[in-house]
């Protein structure tokens, strides 16, 4: 199964150097995978006798899962260095200069030839990887010169196919990691069910991340204040144009609308104006001239969203919702799309009436109307239990870290 994994891979390789030439995002890609060594070789030249400890995140959202156990290694545990390597541009990009880091590259592409090469290169004390981004060769490569490897904040489905099918190569990788930090039981237990016992239910590190973070006054939020004045404010954070109905219908209800698209490149922001003729573009015309605006601004949502009386979520009528954890610690009402499912968390606090999720845009309309209208006293009270209930992740981890020696 590892052959055909990594002549899949190779595959992969060939088509995306053809896509490169087409596509920004791609062309990024091939141009920091083909630094990566290069990259990891100089910063250790600075550090030749220093330990390391690396961390690996798919993307932007896994590093924010990180992004508090990254300060608290920085912190408590000076003697390490820390690598950080991303999948994806939308990662490596905005944190390329990320702060209690040593070292950040582009993850190789995944060829057993690329692991053992960067990992006899890094040479790593010990390596965490974010979630569920498993790269078979280079767990391989980290297993077979028994460098300590862990996973947190993951999330075990039983979709995915190294549980739904008996794949042997993949299964003994997976068997050899040291440790999972996992977000559910539920995900405990369905890697018990192949045989995989050496789990800890930490919950979401995201939580820590997003309460222990140093948060900026970035004026944009006082010009927030000053555009809404007693009236409200919704805010449309990480919404793609499949959530465009909702945004139409709801641009109804007399409040200030600021809509974030996730994707703020020109040609998206273009598409989005075209389809919300009414709205005005932040970086053109400020707030003040419209009651819609999209908001082309990177970097700053999560520290916007105390201005807003309503929030609503994007992706849900997509590939899935994002990240809803940094509204909910602001204990203000929160809609999302129906495509929810796979999100742990979104299906707790639905559960718990903590959030509401709609599947039409009249829905929609209606749930909002109702929440600006509400005191939500109540669900106020169950996002604060959920919060207290769910964060302290790092502080499970990083024990059982120093305890197994690993740090």
């Amino acid at each position: 199964m590892l052959y055909l994994y990594s002549l899949g891979t190779y595959i992969y390789g060939v088509i995306l150097q053809f896509a490169s030439l087409f596509h920004p995002k791609a062309k990024l890609l091939i141009r920091g995978r083909e630094q990566s060594i290069s990259v990891v070789k100089s910063i250790k030249l600075k550090y030749p006798d220093s330990k390391w400890i690396w961390i690996h995140a798919a993307s932007l959202g896994e590093f924010e899962q990180g992004r508090y156990l990254i300060d608290r290694i920085s912190a408590d545990y000076s003697q390490y260095k820390i690598a950080l390597s991303f999948y994806s541009p939308s990662g490596y990009e905005p944190q390329q200069n990320c702060q209690n880091v040593d070292m950040v590259f582009y993850m190789p592409l995944d060829t057993a030839y690329n692991a053992n090469k960067l990992i006899d290169t890094l040479s790593p004390h010990l390596a965490i990887f974010i979630k569920y981004d498993f790269w078979w060769n280079h767990l391989n490569a980290l297993q077979s010169k028994s460098i300590p490897t862990v996973f947190i904040s993951t999330m075990i489905r039983s979709d995915q196919y190294f549980i739904k099918h008996k794949l042997g190569s993949i299964r003994s990788i997976l068997s050899s990691v040291d440790h999972y930090y996992v977000q559910t039981q539920k995900s405990a237990d369905l890697l018990q069910s192949i045989g995989i016992v050496n789990t800890t239910v930490t919950g979401d590190s995201r939580l820590d991340s997003i309460l222990f973070e140093e948060v900026n006054d970035v004026p944009i939020q006082k010009e927030i204040l000053n555009w809404k004045s007693n009236g409200k404010c919704i805010i449309y954070g990480s919404v793609h144009l499949s959530d465009m109905e909702i945004i139409k219908e709801m641009s109804s209800i007399n409040a200030k609308h600021l809509i974030v698209p996730h994707d703020i490149d020109s040609a998206n922001i273009t598409a989005f104006q075209s389809q919300l003729p009414a709205s005005m573009i932040y970086s053109q015309s400020g707030l003040e001239d419209s009651s819609m605006v999209i908001l082309d601004k990177l970097g700053v949502l999560r520290h916007i969203y105390n201005t807003a009386d309503l929030v609503y979520i994007g992706g849900g009528f997509g590939k899935g919702i994002h990240n809803i954890l940094e509204p909910l610690v602001q204990l203000i009402p929160i809609l999302i799309g129906s495509n929810y499912h796979k999100f742990p968390e979104a299906v707790d606090l639905i559960t718990e009436d903590a959030i509401k999720a709609i599947d039409t845009a009249t829905l929609a309309c209606i749930e909002a109307k109702n929440m600006l209208m509400e005191s939500n006293n109540e669900r106020k009270k169950t996002q604060n239990q959920y919060i207290r209930t769910h964060s302290g992740a790092t502080e499970k981890i990083l024990p059982s870290l120093e305890e197994n020696k690993w740090i």
